[in-house]
Parts: C-alpha cells; structure tokens; sequence
C-alpha cells in the first residue's frame, strides 16, 4: 500500500492535467470560428478539418496504450502534455484548408496519448484507493471546459488573435505539464512476469469484457456527439427558440454535465455500476423523450439537462472498466476502449443528418433515445477495486 500522503499528491496532480486539458481544449474550440474566418474555408472544409480530429484521436489510442504499457503513465502523459502544447499554436498557423486538417489531425494525435495516460494514472490511483474515483477526474475536466470556454477563451478571444490565444493555451499546458511532473508519481500496476510478457505483445485483440464495455461506450459517445452537434439546431428549428437560447441550451447541458460527475463516485460507490447504468440511461432517455414530445424552449432545455445528467457518469464509469480489462494494462484496456467506443463519435454527424434530412431532426432524435435504452438494458459482469488484486507501486523517478 502506497503512503497516503503520495497517492494524495498524485491524485491532485492527475487532477490538474484533467482540468487543463479541458481548458486548454475548449479553448482551441471557441478558436475554430477565427480560423474558420481567417482562411475563408466554407463550412464543408471547415468539416472536413474538424473531422480529422477524431481520424487522429482514433488512429492513435491503441498505440498510446502501447506506450503507457511499456513506458509507465507518467512518462507518457508528461510526453502527451508537452506534445499537446507544441500542437495547439500549430492550428493558427494554418495557411489552407489541408493543412488546417493536417495540423488538427496532429493535435488529435498527441491529444489521444495525453487522454489515455491521463486515464491511467487515474485508474491507478483509483486501484490503490480502492474506491471509484475516475467520475471525479472527469468532472474536473469538463469544469476545465467550462472555464476555457465562459471565461478564459472569451477574454482572450475579445483582446488577442487566434495564434495569441492558441500559443496562451499551448504555454499553459506546458507550464501544468512541467509543474505537477514530479507530484504525479511513477505508479504502475503490480504484474507478473507472464502477464507482463502477454500484454507487451506488438498487437493483442480485445477479449468478451473489453467488446462489452467498448459497444456500451460507442453508445454513450454515439449520444454525447449528438448532443454536441445538434442540441444548438433542435433549439432553434424544432423548439422555434433564439439562437442566444439555443446556445444556453448547450451550456446547460455541459453543466449538468459537470455537476452530475461530481457526485458519481459516490453513486456508483453506494449502488454499483449496474444500478448507475440503468439509472442514467433512463433519466437521459426521459429528457430526450421530454424535448421530443413538447418542442417548446424550455421543455428542451429541461431535456437537454437531463441528457447531461444521465450521460454525465457512463464515460467516467466504462473507461474504468476497461483499464481492468486486461490485468496488469489498464493503458491497453483503455485504448482498445476508446479505438473502438470513438467510432461512435464519427459515425453520430452522418447517421442524425441523413435521418433528420430523411425524416425530420425531431424525428432523428429517436436513435439516441434507443441508444439510451439499450444503455439502461445492459449489464456488466460485477467488478469491484481489489486492494489485494489491483496493487500498485511506486518506482523510482528516472
């Protein structure tokens, strides 16, 4: 058992670089317009740019499980956070549209790498612990986005340029990244020798838990970039809302988002990860339900809120199921998990668009209804945090 005092430090250190990270990100966000403008891209190229964000994301995840495994979580999340920081200038420097996408596909790539160590030197605190503990990490990246989205991006976007901003959020990435280094601590996962060799394997195919635990994440993902993309048009041409309307609508969403993560360790704590799935697939089902039922302002909003608060803990809670997938590599577990639940984050924009071109956007709106339903359907075999099963250490720093 590790001192207290180290998993402590370790535990607000990985904290820092969850909420710079969303920070940093929602800043390269509210950016998109001004490079958007900056380039005079129509809104199929600037689709096409955005896009290779997830063609990186998904490209690298199983190589950065690779590396977590091999290099330890902390050396790989000090690399992704530095890499990170180097990428972000990169897309205001973007003179085209291709190379608007190949920089944003960069920024995918190193992104990936911070996002799956980030995640695992979670789940190895959380192991060590031995209480959930990965919604609590989440929360604090998506109150990371809304600082960087409500208040730092907006005061910079009002005073400095695109590069200025970009470049402010790349410095404090590194800044972040270079102070909580050595707080983090070297913590991997006790293994033995044979399941060392097993999962240093060049390549290893994702066994029945991890297929379970990464359909249930493509379903989550598959609502959460529904969301993201249309709850802003749902407002205004559905709900005959104002677009300033339409924009809280997405705020509150990301609020309800945060503070539902908040109180998930405790939730999932006192009920398990049963009971929370089908809690949370049946409240997000009702607010969707709710907005496409009576399409009036505020109803949508109320729906839209509860969708955030019933997507709010499914993420937090299968990614720590799949760093238990495999023992010993709960880097290649989560990268499996997010190689394959991030297709559902690709393939949400084409599959609503072509059913609200097809049948109406309200309409449209039953497929992540069904999605929550089949969320609120399923089962994970039971797991708990084994002190004795799921040991960590701490290695001396290089």
């Amino acid at each position: 058992m590790l001192n207290s005092k180290v998993l402590g430090r370790a535990r607000v250190a990985t904290s820092v670089m969850f909420f710079v990270n969303g920070t940093v990100l929602a800043i390269w966000a509210t950016n998109i317009p001004g490079m958007k403008q900056a380039l005079a891209l129509t809104d199929s190229e600037l689709g096409f740019a955005l896009s290779a964000f997830a063609a990186g994301t998904m490209l690298t995840m199983y190589l950065a499980g690779v590396l977590v495994t091999r290099l330890g979580s902390r050396k790989t999340l000090l690399m992704g956070g530095l890499l990170v920081a180097l990428s972000l200038p990169l897309c205001a420097m973007a003179e085209s549209a291709v190379a608007l996408a190949a920089t944003i596909f960069l920024l995918g790539v190193t992104n990936s790498i911070l996002d799956v160590s980030m995640n695992t030197h979670g789940a190895v605190i959380e192991a060590q612990k031995g209480r959930p503990l990965m919604s609590s990490f989440h929360a604090v990246f998506s109150i990371g986005g809304l600082a960087g989205a409500s208040t730092v991006a907006t005061l910079l976007s009002d005073k400095l340029g695109v590069i200025q901003c970009l470049s402010i959020a790349g410095a404090l990435m590194a800044v972040a990244t270079l102070v909580v280094a050595r707080s983090l601590g070297n913590l991997q996962p006790e293994v033995t020798v044979g399941e060392r060799a097993a999962v240093q394997k060049s390549f290893t195919w994702p066994n029945r838990l991890l297929l379970c635990i990464a359909g249930l994440t493509f379903l989550a993902l598959f609502i959460e970039r529904t969301v993201i993309d249309w709850s802003s048009l749902y407002l205004t041409d559905v709900s005959h809302s104002s677009t300033n309307i339409a924009a809280f609508a997405f705020g509150a969403f990301s609020l309800a988002m945060a503070i539902g993560r908040l109180s998930g360790d405790f939730m999932i704590r006192r009920f398990g990860i049963n009971w929370v799935l089908t809690a949370s697939g049946a409240v997000g089902a009702l607010g969707l339900v709710l907005a496409i039922l009576i399409p009036q302002p505020g109803t949508s909003i109320v729906g839209f809120i509860l969708v955030g608060i019933g997507l709010s803990n499914m993420t937090p809670l299968l990614y720590s199921q799949a760093s238990r997938a495999y023992p010993g590599a709960p880097g290649l577990g989560l990268a499996m998990n997010g190689t394959l639940g991030y297709a559902g984050f690709l393939l949400a924009p084409p599959v609503i668009g072509f059913m609200s071109d097809s049948v109406g956007l309200k309409m449209a709106m039953i497929v992540p209804v069904i999605a929550f339903m089949m969320l609120m359907s399923s089962h994970l075999r039971k797991t708990r945090i084994d002190r004795r099963g799921a040991q960590t250490r701490l290695l001396r720093s290089a």
